[in-house]
């Protein structure tokens, strides 16, 4: 059970710092005409032509997602493929992303990229955390 909830934890920090992060570069650099979200041609325009920074923003997001949700479920579920499973969940999500929105090349890959670099990150560094730790036998 505890695995399960650990799971879902991770999952839920993973998906609301992705839409954190959305959020986030959408009030800092707002788009010069209001993007409605259901306009999927209107929505690509404002990513394509949102600052480097913005986009910066949004893949920290992809990152933050697979450290941080991969990191809560290594903490409460003590269990390493758990992180993985989050990351990969999360790279799902930016595959159908991916499939949903143009995205500049370099975002692209960062979506695919980030969560898993997130995750092995998370993994390390939970690792390496106290010596007697269960998940370091």
């Amino acid at each position: 059970m505890r695995r399960i909830i650990g799971t879902i934890v991770g999952l839920a920090l993973a998906i609301a710092l992705i839409d954190g992060a959305w959020a986030l570069a959408e009030r800092w650099f707002p788009a010069a005409i209001a993007a409605d979200a259901s306009d999927r041609e209107m929505l690509a325009r404002f990513v394509m032509a949102m600052p480097l920074a913005g986009q910066a923003i949004i893949a920290a997001g992809w990152l933050l997602a697979g450290l941080v949700g991969g990191f809560a479920v290594l903490r409460i579920a003590q269990w390493r493929p758990g992180g993985w499973i989050v990351a990969m969940v999360v790279v799902a999500d930016g595959v159908w992303n991916l499939t949903q929105l143009t995205q500049p090349l370099w975002l692209q890959g960062a979506t695919l990229i980030l969560p898993l670099l997130g995750a092995w990150l998370a993994e390390r560094h939970f690792h390496r955390a106290r010596p007697g730790d269960p998940l370091i036998n």
